[in-house]
């Protein structure tokens, strides 16, 4: 049987044999039944804010990956931006996951051809509004700072990362769903500021203990600050760019910040 390191070198297994990977899918499913029973005519909302929750989890495993609590809480988080300010865009979060993690390299090893090509095209195609234009244009830096960090350098990364900066920004350019830009609400400003107070947390630099899923190496602490900082450029240049509709698809990322701080606050 292949392993998945065989296949994917920025994929991640939940072992669900542990009690903070099973949050990974009961917060979510409970977050939608919850969403959905508020609001019937609305499933778009409790999906979003469902996978919303999960994308929260896995961005906080990989910003802070010795404190499995800071995932749970921010799992819990997450749907709490989806009821008060509407469906979020997941795939925004998920290849902000990636972002992630191709810096932080949890898995321990580089990305593939594979996996470029696989999440840059996937960033192309949601690159369609000011949010998904943000997400694959740091999508893009992080393939190109990759290769200045601690660990194997990744094969092309550089020409991964122009070619997708491209790709995103023709994609932006000639999609039709930019629309009018609106500024920030006063709910809206308020989760702003909650992820950024967070924000300043989590890009401070701490030490790692986790090991690389596949390497069964230590982490570097500098990559694990490196993705924070990439993530949190990522929030801020969809919020700038995406304006009200910008802060409502990243909403569960702002979260993921602010449960992040919280756990580490509450750790010293």
């Amino acid at each position: 049987m292949r392993k998945l390191s065989d296949i994917t070198h920025i994929g991640r297994i939940i072992d669900l044999r542990l009690a903070s990977n099973r949050a990974a899918l009961l917060i979510p499913t409970g977050a939608a039944l919850v969403l959905y029973g508020l609001d019937t005519s609305d499933i778009r909302r409790a999906i979003a804010g469902a996978m919303g929750s999960v994308a929260a989890w896995m961005l906080a495993r990989e910003l802070d990956p010795d404190r499995p609590h800071a995932a749970t809480i921010a799992a819990f988080l997450a749907p709490a931006s989806t009821l008060v300010l509407g469906a979020p865009a997941p795939a925004a979060l998920f290849l902000t996951l990636f972002t992630a993690r191709i810096l932080a390299r949890t898995t321990g090893l580089p990305p593939r051809t594979t996996d470029y090509a696989g999440v840059g095209l996937g960033a192309v195609v949601f690159a369609d509004t000011p949010w998904g234009w943000a997400v694959g244009i740091l999508l893009a830096f992080a393939m190109v700072r990759d290769v200045a960090l601690p660990g194997d350098p990744p094969m092309n990364a550089g020409l991964w990362g122009a070619v997708l900066a491209i790709g995103v920004t023709l994609r932006a350019a000639f999609g039709d769903r930019l629309g009018d830009w609106t500024a920030p609400d006063v709910t809206s400003l308020g989760f702003i500021l909650f992820g950024l107070v967070g924000a300043a947390v989590v890009v401070q630099p701490i030490p790692v203990l986790s090991l690389g899923d596949w390497t069964r190496m230590p982490l570097e602490p500098r990559r694990v600050r490196e993705a924070a900082v990439f993530t949190v450029l990522t929030a801020a240049l969809a919020v700038l760019a995406g304006g009200q509709a910008g802060v409502v698809a990243v909403a569960p990322l702002l979260m993921t910040f602010a449960a992040v701080a919280m756990t580490r606050i509450a750790s010293r």
